[in-house]
């Protein structure tokens, strides 16, 4: 009675060598998601650093350790930021990609051209702010003894508030999209 669902595009693009916008378009969300890597290996990095630094800060001291590991926590925090300047340079070329594809055809599967330059403006002002945040545990990390404060900056790290689920489903819908998924 039911006839089965074709899940394939009526426009297949896997297999084949794209050229124009959809290349552009495609290229560009791999390099998003390859900067979000990056990401990841920075913030796991950054949480090492940042244990030991809350673990060897019990008083108003300073010591070469400390001075150390916030140099090191200030490298993955600069790295990172060089990350949202990538991920801000991306954003730049979707929204030019798309601006510059007039047709009324969608470029992949379902999002019209417009939704590619929206989605890498949302990523990148997410991240930009998380960036900013983390920034601010670099600055306040070595001067705060107390347990509290100490679990405040480690916890604002770790968990990324600024970067919520809904931007994860943004990027796996972006990558589906594009066929990379």
């Amino acid at each position: 009675m039911f006839s089965p669902i074709n899940l394939s595009s009526p426009k297949s693009f896997q297999g084949k060598n794209l050229t124009g916008a959809m290349r552009l378009v495609r290229d560009l969300a791999a390099d998003i998601h390859a900067n979000i890597q990056q990401w990841n290996n920075l913030h796991i990095q950054g949480i090492a650093y940042l244990k030991d630094i809350t673990q060897g800060k019990c008083d108003k001291n300073y010591s070469d350790t400390l001075q150390d590991l916030c140099d090191k926590l200030e490298t993955v925090c600069d790295n990172l930021d060089g990350i949202v300047g990538n991920l801000q340079q991306i954003k730049c070329q979707l929204k030019a990609v798309t601006a510059l594809h007039k047709s009324a055809d969608k470029l992949f599967i379902t999002w019209p051209t417009t939704k590619f330059g929206e989605v890498a403006e949302t990523i990148y002002k997410a991240y930009r702010m998380e960036a900013k945040l983390k920034r601010s545990v670099l600055e306040n990390v070595s001067h705060n003894y107390t347990e509290s404060w100490k679990m405040l900056h480690l916890t604002a790290w770790v968990y990324e508030p600024l970067l919520v689920e809904d931007l994860m489903i943004l990027l796996d819908s972006l990558l589906i999209e594009t066929g990379h998924r």
